[in-house]
């Protein structure tokens, strides 16, 4: 409790000035967890099978790529319980500066692994181990970074705030994928060899930056009166999440994993897709993944707008919405592999992501309570993603591979934004909770 408590009073610059901080440490601690979660999924669809795991057939590499893919998911729900339970029950700041150290460390890493022509089956195995620790950072980023900016600020600007870690994430994508579109460029040929290794050993650029934001922030007000109060809870946080918010979480993690495969299929398979069955190029392919995650980069700020002036919920159910009647049009547009079909097939897509990411911090910091409350977000947004993001692209790959078709991926898309739809509405009204009224754990 002191250690908290001592940090808040001995922080030289103004408590104004926090919540700025906050959002801005935020936005770039999400900025460095998202860039080099992206750049890996790219690299899963255009590298990571040749080199990674030569001997098998082209569709099956293809599969073991996005498999290794989507190790990380499985990991980022381990993530978020480890490192929320010691966000809950040692403070936000210290968690949060961890999580950005270990990413920066693990994507590193990644950039000097030898290939299979090297070492043969150690290189996966060394691969599939990073991609564990980069699951196990992010799972425990997005939770805290969350409660950290919603948890600073206002009641009437707490969709706002809680969007910074959304536009970090979306920041950070855009930069991955820019960071690999410059290299397929510039490298040419050499981007099998070598090329592919430049994005992830730049990591280290956002690595400095994030570490100095997150040393400069005080720890939530929130959890400094919770821990002044002795308001903590005496069980494991985990255990108080299932125990006596399971429903919330799963509610929670329902509402976002549709809109969650769709963004995660269009960064990841719909890429490999369109290289091997359409014939586009590999850059064409990243540059309008680029034009849509700038529209989503947009999109967030306004969404959060939105969301903290008609409601959490009905901006979400509209996003959901929108999100889920594109679906008819994806297809086309991008089978049409045209420049205009393609590029409007990123931009909508993403542009009805934001409407949905923009209400989700704020919405998932008010269904749980200070205690549990890192834990539970972490848990919510994590099990979406291993939904959405991990098991959707390799669910995917292995539809085509077994002769179904695109129809068949875009029925699996459906079924997951109705699912979403419906958990939207089963979810309770919170736009104006206190945080510290959020009812009590024991």
């Amino acid at each position: 409790m002191s250690e908290i408590t001592n940090e808040i009073v001995e922080q030289s610059s103004p408590p104004a000035r926090q919540p700025k901080r906050v959002w801005f440490s935020s936005f770039i601690g999400a900025a460095i967890e998202y860039y080099d979660f992206s750049i890996y999924a790219t690299a899963a669809a255009l590298v990571f099978g040749p080199l990674f795991f030569s001997p098998a057939q082209a569709s099956v590499g293809v599969v073991l790529s996005f498999l290794t893919l989507a190790a990380g998911y499985v990991a980022r729900p381990i993530g978020a319980m480890v490192f929320g339970h010691f966000g809950d029950k040692i403070g936000r700041k210290t968690t949060l500066i961890t999580t950005v150290v270990l990413m920066g460390v693990a994507t590193t890493l990644i950039g000097v692994l030898p290939t299979y022509a090297s070492v043969g089956a150690l290189a996966p195995i060394l691969l599939v181990t990073l991609r564990v620790v980069q699951g196990l950072s992010v799972g425990g980023e997005w939770g805290g970074a969350v409660v950290m900016t919603t948890e600073h600020s206002s009641t009437k600007r707490r969709s706002f705030m809680g969007s910074a870690t959304a536009m970090g994430s979306a920041f950070g994508v855009l930069l991955g994928s820019a960071a690999f579109s410059l290299v397929v460029s510039l490298t040419g040929e050499n981007f099998l060899t070598w090329g592919w290794r430049l994005p992830f050993l730049a990591t280290v650029v956002l690595f400095g930056l994030a570490i100095y934001m997150r040393l400069r922030i005080t720890e939530s007000p929130v959890m400094v009166e919770a821990v002044e109060n002795n308001a903590q809870s005496t069980k494991p946080p985990i255990t108080v999440v299932f125990s006596q918010h399971g429903k919330r979480v799963a509610l929670a993690a329902g509402v976002f994993a549709g809109p969650f495969m769709i963004q995660s299929l269009m960064s990841t398979f719909f890429i490999s897709y369109g290289v091997t069955e359409l014939g586009m190029s590999r850059s064409f392919l990243l540059n309008a993944s680029i034009i849509g995650i700038a529209c989503s980069f947009i999109g967030i700020p306004i969404g959060g707008l939105l969301a903290d002036k008609f409601g959490r919920r009905r901006v979400l159910a509209t996003g959901v919405t929108l999100a889920t009647l594109n679906l008819l049009l994806l297809v086309p547009l991008f089978t049409s592999a045209t420049t205009t079909g393609v590029i409007l097939a990123y931009a909508l897509v993403y542009t009805f992501h934001s409407l949905c990411l923009a209400p989700i911090g704020a919405l998932y910091s008010e269904l749980f309570p200070t205690a549990v409350r890192y834990t539970g977000v972490g848990m919510s947004y994590q099990f979406s993603s291993l939904i959405g993001g991990g098991l959707g692209p390799v669910a995917a790959s292995l539809l085509i591979a077994n002769g179904l078709g695109l129809r068949a991926v875009l029925i699996m898309l459906v079924v997951f934004c109705l699912l979403a739809g419906y958990c939207v509405f089963r979810l309770p009204r919170t736009d104006d909770v206190d945080l510290r009224d959020v009812g009590a754990t024991t």
